[in-house]
């Protein structure tokens, strides 16, 4: 990032900043400045902008090597005649040749191995217990927050006004607060700040704007993970990538909701924080096989479990009475095809491969799982457009990230 005259400024350049002047946004962060922009920003008095730095050294032909070697490990199981995967590959290997560019050093296979605790206790061995054993083994241990309930009762409830969401939502300060950083972020690039809940129900829409809600509140749900397990800093990085992606993805999908995408990216991986809590040991141990034996993570789940976080997931969202729509979506998008909502777990699957991808330049563990090749087809993604949507966003995504779990 770099602060540059506005008379040095050229079309192309990327916005590093949101614009401001007297308190109303001119331009979000990560815009492609145009020449109708600068003409408009000169005449309005600005004298610099922030960009991002446009002199950064390209990745050189060692860099690209060593990552096009680290990355390839990552898509085993990828269809490698498919351009819009091969796309997927192109953008790790690119993002990974500029953090080792950057000084990044290449994990060495130890480091990437997760290490097993034995002190850990699961709730049963396999074959001992069910799914539903595990899920009504959380839900005696642990509830919701009430907002969760008053918020999910506002979804519901056709006839409640922007008046009547923004009072339920506003129930909680944390919540609303995050709401409104969201709405504000270059992720919805609104003209002018949004400063109170009924505004921003009158521009997203009441419904959608209580479907964020309930994922930003189920995140608080998930607090108590003991750190030895896992990073929960990478895991909740990867699911808002993902749900940023999904959301980004859906607003070219006719027929989707952008904003329920985006909150069934947030929580797409849910079933593997009940795993975590009620099956620790053998959770650890899921990991490490599918990263030993460099298979997707979905996979090493069934086979060394007998089932996977997709199941867990859709019977606790099922048990918690959660929206049947988004509870079918996040339960299916690694098998979209066999789903009632192809289209939306499509568009997941996509989001959720596309963050692995952008991950494996931040030491990623786990194999990407890959697309059904339908889906392709279904949603009509072309490999610019995936690849813009990671150039667009990446700097947008760390951003919120800063916002919601610093």
């Amino acid at each position: 990032m770099q602060k540059v005259s506005i008379d040095d400024v050229q079309p192309g350049m990327v916005l590093a900043t949101d614009l401001l002047q007297g308190g109303r946004m001119l331009l979000p962060a990560g815009s492609v400045l145009t020449n109708k922009n600068l003409s408009v920003f000169k005449n309005q008095g600005v004298e610099s902008l922030m960009v991002t730095a446009s002199d950064a050294a390209e990745p050189d032909e060692e860099s690209i090597d060593k990552a096009f070697i680290y990355a390839r490990d990552y898509f085993m199981f990828i269809n490698h005649d498919d351009p819009v995967v091969m796309q997927l590959f192109d953008v790790a290997v690119y993002k990974t040749a500029t953090k080792i560019m950057e000084g990044w050093r290449l994990p060495t296979p130890d480091e990437q191995h997760l290490t097993a605790l034995d002190e850990m206790r699961d709730l049963f061995f396999r074959d001992e217990g069910t799914i539903e054993d595990i899920v009504d083994a959380e839900l005696k241990v642990a509830s919701f927050p009430d907002i969760f309930f008053k918020v999910k009762q506002a979804v519901e409830d056709q006839k409640s006004s922007a008046e009547q969401v923004a009072e339920v939502v506003g129930l909680d300060v944390g919540l609303s607060t995050q709401l409104l950083k969201l709405v504000n972020s270059p992720l919805y690039g609104f003209p002018s700040e949004i400063n109170n809940l009924v505004r921003a129900v009158a521009l997203i829409g009441g419904k959608e704007l209580c479907t964020l809600a309930l994922g930003l509140s189920t995140i608080g749900y998930f607090k108590d993970i003991p750190p030895e397990l896992i990073d929960m800093r990478s895991f909740w990085m990867h699911s808002l990538t993902c749900g940023v992606f999904s959301k980004v993805i859906a607003e070219k999908v006719e027929g989707v909701n952008p904003e329920m995408m985006f909150t069934a990216g947030l929580l797409h991986d849910v079933g593997r924080l009940i795993l975590f809590k009620k099956m620790p040991y053998s959770a650890v141990q899921t990991m490490l096989f599918a990263r030993e034996n460099f298979i997707p993570l979905v996979e090493a789940e069934d086979m060394t479990l007998g089932f996977n976080h997709e199941a867990v997931a859709r019977c606790m969202l099922e048990k918690w009475n959660f929206p049947p729509l988004l509870t079918e979506i996040i339960s299916s998008h690694h098998a979209p095809g066999k789903s009632t909502r192809q289209k939306e777990a499509g568009i997941l699957q996509v989001a959720d491969n596309l963050a692995l991808a952008v991950g494996i330049a931040e030491g990623g563990m786990y194999v990407l799982p890959g697309v059904d090749e339908e889906i392709w087809e279904i949603l009509g993604i072309d490999a610019e457009f995936l690849s813009d949507v990671v150039k667009k966003y990446d700097y947008q995504i760390k951003e919120l990230f800063n916002n919601f779990f610093s």
